[in-house]
């Protein structure tokens, strides 16, 4: 693993743990796939957030990398290519949520 994709895992770890600490204000109520109201601060609320965040936005990002690091590029292992890019997209979802919770703390 080289030093880019370290910085990489150190910027989604502080963006995951930061857009946790905001959720817990900007997260409204939800629904499940039965139709029942999911509190806003209940601890179903807080599990789905924390599966969401440490999870589910990772392994997305890895099956979108999947796809874009079959681009050749500079001739780098596919491996190589795969971890870079899905950390990235992992950033930059993690950045985009971040942003929005601050904008929606300004817009109450």
């Amino acid at each position: 693993m080289n030093s880019t994709n370290k910085k990489q895992i150190i910027a989604v770890i502080i963006l995951a743990v930061l857009n946790l600490l905001i959720s817990n204000s900007t997260t409204g109520n939800g629904y499940t796939l039965e139709g029942h109201v999911v509190m806003a601060r209940s601890p179903e609320m807080r599990s789905a957030t924390i599966t969401t965040l440490f999870f589910g936005i990772q392994l997305m990002s890895f099956f979108i990398g999947a796809l874009l690091a079959a681009i050749p590029f500079r001739g780098k292992s596919y491996l190589e290519k795969w971890v870079t890019v899905s950390l990235g997209i992992a950033i930059c979802v993690h950045a985009f949520a971040f942003v929005m919770s601050i904008s929606k703390l300004f817009m109450r």
